[in-house]
């Protein structure tokens, strides 16, 4: 039994000389990790996978659909480059995948173009709020509405050039401009009209945002929602019909693009000039309140101006209804900004107070008095007894 055990340990120390041995010069065979990527060749092929010699104690395995969608050839001896999916299992074979190493590649072939300063092809595949989104490679990216020289809506499902401006793996945040791209090869669009000119113009389209009317001898101008008067406009299509004339005033226009943005209130004088020289600091006003919110009311000064008098200005208990009429002092003008703070005047502000702190007056009752007791005299044969 001794000598069985000292035979075990024999071969254990032979077997860990062995290892070292190995290890020292190089051909130990080393243990593989998840998300690593390895190099390796094609040493067999199977049904509907192929074997890969990677340098380890066992082969991997990956399957040839994923190798023929990548581009490799699935040919013996091919060199690939995939990444550990899955370590080695029971049966010692590893599971490789070159899905995340082509993302990889493609990332830093991106990078290398905005370095560059270079141009890629993508395919418009949906838009937001923002811009459109794009592919590139089975990676999306996106181009900001003003980078954009395309109709977003014309744009989706078509393919252009665009310049690589901002590339971030780790955030997967991809951004293009296609006005970049653009700039050099589209000729400069000549108008017979120049920024800050007053035009007659047609309506041709109603937006939920806006007015498209059509330019003379130019592509279709748009008239934003916040152009339309210095008023809040509620509906456009109250307002406005189709083909009807308006006069707007150029106040941009991007040579590159085409683009024309117009403007009906920039042609009327701003009434918070105006206003601005009225409603000066600590002045003390009687208005109406004009509409409620969360957070406060809302006072209107002047058509079209309105301030805010914050809740926590508010007596406590105290609500405010459109229609009613206040005195209230004004804090802050900002007719830049087009701005105002209001609080209630000290007047006003003292009889909010009496309204919220007055209580009701109890009709007090006295109760009926009861009739007082005679005294109870005592007989007075009995006080001569005593």
């Amino acid at each position: 039994m001794a000598k069985a055990h000292e035979n075990d340990t024999e071969t254990d120390s032979k077997q860990s000389k062995m290892a070292k041995l190995l290890e020292e010069k190089g051909f130990a065979p080393r243990a593989l990790s998840r998300g690593e990527t390895v190099e390796g060749q094609i040493v067999s092929i199977l049904a509907d996978s192929a074997l890969i010699d990677i340098g380890s104690k066992a082969e991997g395995i990956i399957p040839i659909k994923e190798l023929q969608d990548s581009g490799e050839k699935v040919e013996i001896g091919n060199k690939i480059s995939a990444m550990i999916a899955q370590p080695e299992g029971d049966s010692g074979t590893a599971i490789l995948t070159v899905k995340k190493t082509i993302k990889e590649k493609v990332w830093d072939d991106l990078q290398s173009v905005a370095d560059k300063d270079g141009q890629v092809d993508v395919k418009g595949i949906g838009s937001n709020r923002g811009g459109l989104i794009v592919e590139y490679k089975g990676i999306r990216g996106f181009v900001p509405s003003s980078h954009l020289v395309s109709d977003i809506r014309q744009a989706t499902g078509k393919s252009f050039k665009v310049n690589v401006i901002q590339v971030n793996e780790s955030q997967n945040k991809l951004v293009f401009s296609e006005k970049d791209s653009s700039s050099d090869s589209m000729p400069k669009i000549e108008l017979p009209f120049k920024i800050g000119d007053t035009l007659d113009v047609a309506i041709s389209k109603i937006l939920p945002f806006g007015l498209l009317a059509a330019t003379p001898s130019g592509p279709d101008g748009l008239v934003h929602i916040s152009e339309i008067s210095w008023k809040k406009v509620t509906s456009l299509q109250d307002r406005y019909k189709i083909g009807q004339k308006i006069k707007v005033k150029v106040i941009s226009i991007d040579v590159n693009s085409g683009r024309i943005n117009l403007s009906i209130k920039q042609l009327e004088k701003d009434p918070w000039q105006e206003a601005a020289k009225k409603y000066k600091v600590s002045s003390v006003h009687d208005r109406k309140v004009s509409r409620g919110t969360s957070y406060g009311i809302f006072v209107e000064l002047d058509p079209g101006i309105e301030g805010l008098i914050h809740s926590s200005k508010i007596p406590y208990g105290v609500i405010y209804k459109p229609g009613d009429e206040l005195k209230v002092q004004i804090d802050l003008f900002d007719s830049d900004q087009k701005r105002v703070a209001l609080r209630l005047a000290q007047e006003e502000k003292d009889d909010d107070k009496k309204k919220s702190n007055t209580k009701p007056e109890k009709k007090i009752t006295k109760a009926k008095e009861k009739p007082k007791a005679k005294p109870i005299l005592k007989d007075k044969k009995a006080k001569s007894k005593d």
